[in-house]
């Protein structure tokens, strides 16, 4: 009975974690969150964050890594794909709702590899590699086990423009 119990206990908690979108078994490292239309996918590499965003738009879809509010200080980085043409660029939030490339800022640098992405379906995905800590002024440094609020934000459908105004953003936080 006890050992039931415990089983019971055990195969709870792992039900509770899928249902919440994070698979914390994942052989490869990989966690995942999904909100609100978004599915975000993540794991450290060495003193590299591999990610993966998948965002409701055939426009430019973006994520933002430990800003205060919305796009606001975060580290962002924004791509969008057209045909074969993945775009893909290393921005900072510079109040809540504007972001800019950070090497139009003095002293900030590109700091975005391995970049790929695809359409599909009504949805965009793009994939990059990022340092935890680039040791550029405009990227928020992330420590692996430490939990970081992240922004969730896509364009209009078929709109590539990196530089135009947002459809969708919203606020969730994942663990590094």
């Amino acid at each position: 009975m006890k050992k039931l119990i415990l089983f019971s206990a055990f195969l709870s908690v792992v039900l509770l974690a899928i249902g919440c979108g994070d698979n914390p078994f994942d052989p490869d490292g990989w966690k995942t969150k999904s909100y609100q239309d978004f599915t975000l996918r993540w794991r450290t590499q060495g003193s590299n964050l591999e990610v993966e965003l998948e965002g409701p738009s055939t426009g430019w879809i973006a994520v933002g890594f430990a800003g205060s509010y919305l796009m606001h200080d975060s580290n962002i980085i924004i791509g969008s794909v057209s045909g074969s043409s993945v775009n893909i660029r290393d921005d900072f939030g510079v109040d809540s709702n504007t972001h800019v490339s950070d090497s139009s800022l003095q002293g900030g640098q590109q700091n975005v590899s391995d970049k790929s992405g695809s359409e599909d379906s009504g949805s965009t995905t793009i994939s990059f590699t990022t340092p935890l800590d680039s040791g550029d002024l405009y990227d928020n440094v992330l420590i692996e086990g430490q939990s970081c609020t992240v922004v969730l934000i896509c364009g209009e459908n078929g709109n590539d423009n990196l530089d135009s105004n947002y459809r969708t953003i919203v606020n969730t936080s994942i663990t590094i």
